[in-house]
Parts: C-alpha cells; structure tokens; sequence
C-alpha cells in the first residue's frame, strides 16, 4: 500500500484529534471498490456525511451513483471524476484507489467497519452540537429558545444514528396482531373514563393524535380532565397536560370539584366551581374537596401552564416526565394539550396562520409516535357554528384551519352541549311555549353528546354521557 494510504491509519480519537477512523474508512472504500454491490448491505445510517475526509467521501459518492444507474466501477472512472480535486491527486489518484483495494480486508468485515463508522460520526455531530449550544448560550439569547433548539438537534441526532431496525415482516406482524386482539379485555387502547365513548373510538391508542373540538362553553377542558383522571387516577399511567390557556387554579379546583361530585348524593349537593371559586362553600363541601386533593396527590398527573409552548418544548418535557416516572415504575400514559390553536410554531411563518397550525398539528402527531403514546389536543372551532340556524351540531368544516388537523388526527370528536343553546321563548305569556321549553330545558340540562366525526379505528356516531358543568364533571349516561 502506497505512504499515502499508510499515514491516514489512526483510529479513533478525541481531544484536538479529529473524532475519525481512516482504517475504517479505507476498509468500507476498498471493500466497495472491489464489490459495488455490497453497497446495499451497508446500514441506511452510512452516508457521504459519515466520512471524515471530504476525498473518501466523494469516492463512496461515485460508487454510490454508478451503482445507482448500473453503470460499471473501476479505478479508472472514479479517478476520471474525480481528476480536479487536488485532494484526490494529492492522495495518489488512482494509484490511491489501487492501493485500497490492494489492502481491503474480507467483506465479511464490511459491517463492523461500517458501524464504526456510523458511531464516530455520530459522535462528531454531538462534539459539534456541543459547541454550537456553547456559542449560542453565549450570546445574547434567551436560555429556553437554546434549550429547545438543542433538544430538538439531540433527538434528530439520536434518530439518525440509531441502528435499530423498524422492519418486521408480514406474518409476524399478523401473527403479533392475531395474538394481542385474542388476549384482549376491554378497549384497545387507554380508557378515556367513559365506557360508551371507549366503545366508539376504541379508547385512546399509543401513537395517535386525538382532536377534541368544540366552541366555547362546551366543556372541552373539562373533558380533557375527564381523560387525565381516567389515565392517572383510574389506570394509574403516568399523564401530562400542557395547558397554554387555563391557569393552574382554574385547572386544580375543577378537578378537584369533579372528583369530589357524587352524581347520586341525593340532598347532599356538590361543589361547583363558580361556588369554591368565590368561597361559598360550607364546611363539609370544603371537606370533600380536600379528600379530593388527597386523592390526587396519589395520581402521576402534573400539569404545566406555561403559555406559547412550541411542539418540541413539550416533547422534551414529557420525554423527560415520562423517563422520571419509569424509573418509579409508572408507564407513560397520555399526553394532553389544551389547546392546539394556541401553542407557538417552531418557525415563523409570516403571519401565515394556517400553515402554523399545520405545523403544530402534524408536530403533535409526530409527538405521539415518536414518545409512543396517545396525544389528546384540544381545538377551537369557527365561529360558523354560531351563525347556523336551529342546529348548532359542529361537522369537520367547523375547525379552524382544519385540513391538516383533519389529515393528521386519527380521532376527531366534538363536544356539544344542546342545552347552551337553549333559549326562552320570545314570548314569554304563551304559556304553551313556556312549558315546552321548560321541559326541553330539563330533559337537556345532564346532557353531553360526543360527535365522532373522524374515526380511522373504527365507525363514526355519536354518544351521550351525563354532565354537570358546574362541577366540571363527566360521567357515563347510565350506570349500569
């Protein structure tokens, strides 16, 4: 092998010497010389990037593209492609080319080399990832914005140079189906707290991003406690819930009140919110509400109410959570974020509203399968529904900017409360019209309808649970 070749055989090393194996990569380029093909044997992982000399990595380029288009490799082509690089002739040329194959160990060891290879690499973007997190916490910027940016660069990093494999074959994968469906009680996923809804959407599935949708006054918040109580408190997975509108005291005391409330307490009432709010509750209501904190003190449920959050601010927040409590022994549960309309975009946009909340929601549908878990994001809808006549039942054209929410959700349901709309009779003397409305106004005041608009698991419908906004409490329509 030519003095070329022989001064670049140090292996890895730190400190001020490059983060690089040239036997490593002489070994890759001289066994890919004399077997192109071997090229598809080689991880996904190992790019032109995972070169340490610009010359090597020009070399596997070419290799790479006459492979590509079946085209014939040789010394000779490549050392013709190549001829203008002063590198390359400062290396030898194609005598350099000649002298790796020369030397080329068995293509047995393609694999190992290769893997060296990708794990040096790796190492060198953490070392320069190292120094521009250095460089920024320097200047004059804000310490979250750097936070975040380097836990996003971490976790594309981490990605990019995992070498586990995602494939799995076909009969395995129906075989593994076949046997979880056989084993299974209940819903497919988490509990959501409510049996029919369960049976509609099938509870919440890891991976999945779930929409909850409605205009104000609905309940939606309430129902996205409904579900974090049912994860936390009844199923005892760990649940985060990221509230970027409702501050930490209206969250605590609706929760509090809602597990406190006792649907059948018959003279006993229950405290509501507005009432505990304004301290107007009696000694023994303000005693259940403390038995309630107690009982939730038990639950992994924590709650962050920082506003503007971005997707990757989150991500890395509940990663960590949900790390925490895995070393407790408590399995990531959900993910819940109120409300999706109002988290901050990673990246400007210009004003440009609607690609912003794209942005967020295939964020958060990326959020859910990168972390495994279910992600409940509430959504704001138009002010259209408003505007209709006697039906004021929301569809999907009620979403704000909803096609890519709509594309990105995998459950999408509105929550609607037909006794907010109710009103008195004009005339309020016909006593015919009165008593209709009356009756109207009793028959509706429990009633909560969950409009399944979207269900890629499963049919679409609707279902009926019992309400006591008040209270923030949510239950199933029966109990039976």
């Amino acid at each position: 092998m030519s003095d070329a070749v022989n001064s670049h055989e140090p292996t890895a090393t730190q400190g001020d010497n490059p983060i690089a194996s040239m036997e490593a990569e002489h070994a890759v380029l001289g066994i890919l010389l004399c077997e192109p093909d071997l090229i598809h044997a080689l991880p996904e992982q190992l790019t032109e990037d995972s070169f340490f000399e610009h010359v090597h990595a020009a070399i596997f380029a070419e290799i790479a593209e006459a492979v590509r288009r079946g085209w014939k490799t040789n010394t000779a082509s490549i050392s013709s492609a190549l001829q203008f690089d002063p590198a390359f002739t400062a290396l030898g040329g194609i005598v350099f080319l000649a002298d790796l194959m020369d030397a080329c160990p068995v293509s047995s060891e393609l694999a190992t080399y290769a893997d060296l290879m990708v794990n040096l690499a790796t190492r060198r973007e953490l070392v320069r990832l190292g120094s521009e997190i250095t460089k920024q916490a320097k200047a004059t910027r804000e310490a979250r914005e750097v936070i975040e940016g380097a836990e996003k660069a971490l976790a594309q990093i981490a990605q990019a140079g995992s070498d586990a494999t995602t494939w799995i074959t076909a009969g395995e994968a129906t075989l593994k189906a076949i046997r979880e469906a056989q084993e299974r009680d209940g819903p497919i996923g988490l509990s959501t707290g409510l049996r029919d809804l369960d049976e509609q959407i099938g509870g919440l599935r890891d991976g999945q991003m779930v929409v909850l949708g409605g205009r104000p006054g609905m309940g939606k918040s309430t129902g996205a406690l409904t579900i974090a109580k049912a994860v936390a408190g009844l199923q005892g997975r760990g649940c985060v819930f990221f509230s970027m509108e409702m501050p930490e005291f209206d969250l605590g005391l609706r929760l509090a009140c809602d597990v406190a409330h006792d649907r059948y307490n018959g003279a006993l009432r229950n405290p509501t919110y507005y009432d505990a709010a304004r301290n107007k509750l009696n000694a023994h209501e303000w005693s259940r509400l403390e038995a309630a904190q107690r009982e939730i003190a038990t639950w992994p449920l924590e709650i962050d109410t920082r506003p503007g959050l971005t997707v990757g601010t989150m991500r890395a927040a509940a990663r960590r959570k949900f790390r925490e409590w895995e070393r407790k022994g408590i399995k990531p549960g959900a993910i819940i974020v109120d409300h999706l309309t109002i988290a901050k975009p990673e990246g400007e946009r210009a004003g440009n509203k609607v690609a912003e909340v794209g942005d967020i929601s295939r964020g958060l549908a990326e959020m859910a399968k990168t972390l495994n878990v279910p992600v409940v994001a509430l959504c704001q809808l138009s002010r259209g529904v408003e505007g209709r006549g006697n039906d004021k039942r929301p569809t999907l054209a009620d979403l704000r900017w909803s096609g890519e929410i709509e594309q990105d959700a995998r459950v999408i349901a509105f929550m609607y409360r037909p006794a907010y709309y109710l009103r008195e009779p004009d005339n309020k003397s016909d006593v015919s019209a009165m008593a209709e409305y009356q009756q109207k106004k009793q028959d509706l005041k429990w009633r909560l309808d969950w409009l399944v608009e979207k269900n890629s698991n499963g049919p679409t419908g609707e279902v009926e649970t019992y309400v006591d906004i008040g209270a923030s409490a949510i239950r199933d329509k029966s109990s039976d």
